[in-house]
């Protein structure tokens, strides 16, 4: 009797321990980021600790855009016309970043958030682990 009360309440406990996204630190979002690593749901794990590319994601108001840019070693960036449109959708306490372009569309769940990290997670439960970068532009 023990174990099946045990396994009727340990999924609420641990659903109600789940950390929330912190709404009003979307802003954080701002800026330039490079992948870490990658995680899928089998828990195979792809480090990247060295990435030229980076993303850019620039909101307000909750909508906004996402681009990649590749680093040159002068401290510029190389940029095309090509990005995405990007809308933060909240509901039920979960943040969800949608992104659209000519060439599809796709949704990824803000799972954290802080001014140096940021994981986001794909329908496939694939997990991007980012990284903040400080941006030095040359003078």
């Amino acid at each position: 009797m023990k174990k099946s009360l045990l396994f009727l309440i340990l999924p609420f406990v641990l659903v109600s321990c789940t950390q929330k996204v912190d709404v009003t630190k979307i802003d954080d979002i701002n800026g330039y980021w490079q992948i870490s690593k990658v995680t899928d749901a089998d828990d195979h794990k792809k480090e990247y600790p060295i990435n030229e590319v980076y993303d850019y994601f620039e909101i307000k108001n909750k909508i906004g855009f996402h681009k990649k840019v590749l680093w040159q070693p002068d401290g510029t960036f190389l940029v095309n016309d090509l990005q995405e449109t990007l809308k933060v959708n909240v509901e039920n306490e979960r943040v969800q970043l949608d992104f659209s372009s000519k060439y599809g569309n796709h949704s990824e769940e803000l799972e954290s958030i802080s001014k140096d990290e940021m994981v986001l997670v794909s329908k496939e439960e694939v997990k991007f682990y980012y990284k903040k970068v400080v941006i030095n532009q040359p003078k």
